[in-house]
């Protein structure tokens, strides 16, 4: 059976009285990105009531720092920037020494990326909104994931890395902090305070901006370019093909999947197989090439995902069905 997570095992866990089961239980727990701040405040509220004990900050924090350094992933200049941020706040916080130290010890099987960054994720079919510390908010939609940096996100540089779908209402600082938003799939988008909606997926990746006005930075065979976007350009990217830009008049629409709504512009059937798989996890398969070739246009919406299926069945005179998540479009 496994234990259950409670503030009482957490708390036997900061005091070092967990057994090697309840650790590896609490470490599965903590994948999940809500635990993980609530994590954070239990252990604050355990050293709250923990003054006794007398810490040795300095081997406490280079502790600490080792184990950062001896991940290996982490640049010299992160590894200085977090060091600065950690030194303060033990200055200013004396009562949290030995938080730091409980980190030093009870984490050292702890991903960095967790200790370094927050990560807001969304499921195969959820769409949530965050908000985040500079007021910016940023709604995701299903299988995306948006990061950022827990230490100095605002301080002196906006930054944030993106994979899958998401809308973006970036706040406008009175200093004029650009907004980056960074991409596996090879470009980056550089704002100062707009609304744009982008995806950053394997199959391809797409930027519409709404208002304002942002720059892409995009990589075309081997050369590194820059594109300024205007409102109602939709920049389309895909591998091994040069960049597109067209023009919209409804930008809007782009972002429909916030209403469980598609919109299709000259979509093949393969392309849209690729978003479900994306989105909702499910594997897209055709009969025949013919029909994987065939184009979506239009706006199409169903309360469900089976709806869906359906109307577009319906619109192409095909046959669709679906076992769990294996979906299988072909001829009557």
């Amino acid at each position: 059976m496994k234990p259950t997570i409670s503030k009482r095992l957490i708390f036997d866990h900061f005091a070092n009285k967990t057994s090697p089961l309840q650790r590896t239980a609490i470490e599965n727990w903590l994948t999940n990105r809500d635990n993980e701040e609530l994590y954070y405040q239990w252990l604050e509220e355990w050293e709250r009531n923990h003054l006794q004990y007398d810490a040795q900050s300095e081997i406490a924090l280079e502790h600490f720092f080792s184990i950062v350094e001896q991940e290996g992933a982490t640049t010299p200049e992160e590894q200085t920037n977090l060091r600065e941020k950690l030194a303060n706040w033990a200055n200013h916080y004396t009562w949290k020494i030995a938080a730091v130290i409980a980190l030093a010890l009870g984490l050292a099987w702890y991903n960095r990326d967790t200790i370094n960054y927050i990560s807001y994720k969304t499921s195969y079919g959820e769409v949530k909104t965050f908000q985040l510390s500079d007021g910016s908010k940023v709604k995701l939609n299903g299988n995306s994931v948006l990061r950022l940096s827990r230490w100095n996100f605002g301080e002196t540089k906006r930054e944030v890395f993106l994979k899958g779908d998401a809308s973006f209402d970036v706040e406008h600082l009175k200093n004029h902090q650009k907004f980056v938003v960074n991409t596996p799939e090879n470009f980056a988008v550089e704002v100062l305070g707009t609304e744009f909606t982008m995806s950053a997926r394997k199959f391809g990746s797409k930027v519409v901006l709404t208002n304002g006005k942002v720059k892409l930075h995009y990589v075309e065979a081997t050369s590194e370019k820059e594109l300024i976007m205007k409102p109602g350009d939709v920049v389309k990217l895909k591998k091994d093909r040069p960049m597109e830009k067209t023009r919209t008049e409804a930008p809007e629409t782009y972002s429909e999947w916030e209403n469980k709504r598609f919109v299709f512009d000259e979509t093949t059937l393969e392309e849209m197989g690729y978003q479900l798989q994306e989105t909702y996890g499910l594997q897209v398969t055709f009969s025949s090439q013919t029909i994987a070739n065939r184009q979506l246009m239009g706006s199409f919406k169903g309360r469900t995902i089976d709806e869906f299926l359906q109307s577009i069945a319906e619109v192409l005179d095909l046959s669709v069905s679906r076992e769990n998540n294996k979906v299988l479009f072909s001829d009557h």
